[in-house]
């Protein structure tokens, strides 16, 4: 079977999915199940355009697609906020729409106007399952009085016989959540990397608001190729909130702290998603990173293995767990330590623990620690946001009642904003060249990370974001660990891609700090999102600041961009719609059958 290509195009913007997981039902048709989200500025102009390629080695050949379908006929009135359409079948014919195929592609469309702030209630979830069959109830772990949005389940040491049906670990242990969370979820997306799992569902209301869905895998194992240590991640927009997802497993045993603590370190420096200038911590709204991170108790700041059986006996620990004296037990968690020190997690957040340590537990039982190992809190979930997008934790707890593995799984509860922003409007035509202008009037940075061989650095300041109008980079300060950059000779203009105020205010601009080098790529320093005054990172961990000051003007774009004037009924149509925020979704089956 050859690799499809399936492409969907809206206004001019296009999403595109390839490498795709197909497969063929008994009658011989190709399934493909993706989900789109356009938004639609133009209601009573816009088109909707479907397309299946073959991929080969000379690049894609065009299979067939459908006829353009109007937007505007899939409401019943201009005032209608949301419809979804039944699933319907749509001719196939060629690029020039004179001869009709025999194929057909089954889409579901939505035509939606979602709130400009919508309240997003999460359940984040990890658990080593011990290489053992879960339980086949797992409702204890998901119950609640209110539904979730998005459920988000990490696992680690998942790997046992599948039950039937089931062929593989994996649909097994998809098939388990599905089964405790209840039929009103939908599978967004499922990673597998060795014996660590990540699945990401959405309720049925919030389906519509899902995009944009990607995934990364980073091994730490041994020589990063096999996946018996590291983290894999799922990503999505939710409406124009962007989240990430990061399931990870560190290094095991006492005395293995700073193993854990690069594990960390690795992952975040090499996991790259949305972009490779920069690392995951600098790309999404909110990133929630959960799994067995291994972090054990001890009492002494040593990392010394011999201390654990001198000075924090396990009689000692379970005495104090049998009182719940578990902030006296806190003060000995290496990751609280570490995080304090920063040397991991630099401005992660993590709740109140309340619950017991959550390892090494006698399996079939629901309090009882085994004396091969000390208890402590390996299974963990934080969380870290952009300045100005918050998040609330409602609940961490663990599960007791789950007792198949040596582990208990742990649960976490957050509510989130969710914004969908405006459509950004090109606004009046006399004025089609106005951009937003960030001017720097000050800009230094200090302390910075040497990375010659000297024992110094030649940095540069990089700016990027999705809505930055072209690359802008500052002059390169040669051998200068403390550099200060002239605004008016060093460091361009930089325009912004958007005119829409409710945008801008939401917008974020990106710095990244990187060495210049003659020889090979530039080496990033430091990144961290332009705040004034911002503290920066490298790896996941504090490398300095950057402070300065700058001006954000409204006025002709300085680049001289030429833009594209549309006729004036056009110009009017943008201009009544712009507030109003139009997503399609659509679900697609292609299917070599014949009508």
């Amino acid at each position: 079977m050859k690799d499809l290509v399936l492409k969907v195009t809206a206004e001019g913007k296009s999403r595109k999915f390839s490498q795709m997981n197909v497969k063929a039902d008994e009658l011989g048709g190709i399934i493909i199940n993706r989900s789109f989200a356009f938004e639609i500025t133009d209601i009573k102009r816009s088109t909707l355009l479907v397309q299946v390629y073959t991929s080969g080695i000379f690049g894609n050949k065009i299979l067939g697609q459908s006829k353009s379908i109007l937007v505007s006929d899939l409401l019943k009135t201009e005032e209608e906020c949301e419809i979804s359409l039944r699933s319907e079948w749509y001719d196939v014919f060629s690029k020039d729409e004179r001869k009709q195929l025999p194929c057909k592609i089954l889409m579901q469309i939505s035509v939606g106007v979602p709130q400009p702030e919508q309240n997003v209630h999460l359940f984040v979830g990890t658990w080593n399952v011990g290489n053992a069959h879960p339980a086949d109830n797992l409702h204890d772990w998901f119950s609640t009085t209110s539904a979730y949005d998005l459920i988000a389940i990490g696992s680690q040491e998942c790997e046992y016989s599948p039950r039937p049906p089931h062929t593989d670990c994996a649909k097994d242990w998809v098939a388990t959540i599905k089964s405790a969370i209840g039929s009103d979820y939908k599978l967004v997306h499922g990673l597998s990397r060795g014996q660590m799992q990540l699945v990401l569902f959405v309720h049925k209301d919030s389906q519509n608001a899902i995009s944009e869905v990607l995934n990364g895998s980073e091994a730490t194992g041994i020589g990063h190729v096999v996946s018996n240590k590291g983290g894999i991640c799922i990503s999505l927009k939710f409406w124009d909130t962007s989240l990430c997802f990061l399931n990870c497993h560190f290094a095991a045993h006492e005395g293995q702290c700073e193993a854990r603590n690069e594990n960390y370190r690795e992952i975040v420096g090499n996991l790259r998603m949305l972009s490779t200038n920069t690392d995951i911590l600098n790309q999404f709204h909110h990133v929630f990173w959960l799994g067995d991170l291994n972090y054990r108790l001890r009492e002494e700041r040593t990392n010394d293995k011999q201390s654990f059986s001198n000075t924090a006996s396990w009689d000692a620990i379970t005495n104090k767990i049998c009182h719940k004296e578990f902030n006296e037990l806190l003060m000995m968690d290496e990751l609280h330590r570490e995080k304090e020190a920063q040397n991991v997690f630099y401005l992660f957040s993590e709740g109140e623990i309340t619950f017991p340590p959550t390892f090494k537990m006698k399996r079939n039982t629901e309090d009882v620690y085994d004396q091969k190992r000390l208890p402590a809190w390996c299974d963990r979930v934080l969380w870290f946001s952009l300045p100005g997008f918050n998040v609330r934790q409602l609940s961490y707890t663990s599960i007791p009642s789950i007792s198949s593995s040596d582990h208990k799984p742990v649960a976490a509860t957050f509510a989130l904003t969710a914004l969908a922003l405006p459509c950004d409007s090109k606004g009046d035509p006399n004025n089609d060249d106005m951009r937003w202008h960030v001017r720097f009037t000050a800009l230094q940075a200090k302390n910075l990370r040497a990375s010659d061989y000297s024992g110094s650095s030649d940095p540069y300041v990089e700016f990027f974001g999705q809505n930055i109008f072209q690359e802008v980079k500052s002059k390169v300060k040669f051998q200068d660990l403390n550099p200060t950059w002239n605004p008016l000779q060093d460091i361009p203009e930089i325009v912004l891609n958007t005119s829409s105020y409710e945008r801008l205010k939401k917008d974020f601009i990106f710095v990244r700090i990187a060495d210049f080098d003659y020889t090979s790529r530039d080496d990033t320093l430091d990144g961290g999102t332009c705040d004034f005054d911002a503290k920066i990172s490298y790896r996941g961990c504090p490398a300095g600041n950057l402070t300065g000051t700058m001006q954000i003007t409204w006025q002709r774009n300085v680049t001289k961009r030429k833009l594209q004037i549309t006729k004036s009924f056009s110009i009017k149509t943008q201009i009544l719609w712009h507030q109003l925020k139009r997503h399609i979704t659509s679900k697609h089956i292609f299917s070599d059958k014949t009508s």
